[in-house]
């Protein structure tokens, strides 16, 4: 089956943006759940840090500064993968492996596994929303981003 079938909804931009945003967040937390439920036996033990955030403070890392930052390396990476891709696909794809492997060097593999398929989804949107504005893209980008993260907020 080709991937445009499954997810070709992320390349069009026509439609209600709220809408778009939902559909996009749900593909990446179901992804999210596949690739955490692959890479669990791999996932050690939280250990618990002396100093814990306050779950407001929390919170507006996972909603805004985390969304922000990720976006930042997303639209670095994909100037680098659009130039050698051959389609919105692969460069979204080569976005998604550069993070992952970011994220396996910084927290560990298993980590950047977990992570690797919802920045899929944040660099096809990003790349989808670009053709309309820079702005759009970061906008929703950051919005889907943080859609996705009301999950942990909500259990903090």
């Amino acid at each position: 089956m080709h991937i445009d079938k499954i997810l070709g909804f992320l390349t069009r931009t026509e439609g209600p943006p709220p809408l778009y945003a939902l559909k996009a967040s749900a593909a990446a937390v179901i992804g999210m759940i596949v690739m955490i439920l692959f890479a669990a036996p791999f996932i050690p033990a939280p250990q618990s840090s002396g100093s814990e955030p306050s779950p407001v403070a929390l919170a507006i890392i996972l909603l805004v500064v985390w969304p922000l930052i990720s976006t930042m390396i997303i639209a670095a990476l994909l100037r680098v993968t659009k130039r050698f891709a051959p389609t919105y696909w692969h460069a979204a794809g080569g976005a998604a492996i550069g993070f992952a492997v970011l994220l396996c060097v910084w927290l560990g593999i298993a980590v950047g596994i977990a992570y690797v398929w919802p920045f899929f989804i944040y660099a096809t949107a990003f790349l989808a929303w670009q053709l309309k504005s820079e702005a759009h893209a970061w906008g929703m980008t950051i919005l889907i981003h943080s859609v996705v993260n009301l999950i942990p907020v909500f259990l903090i």
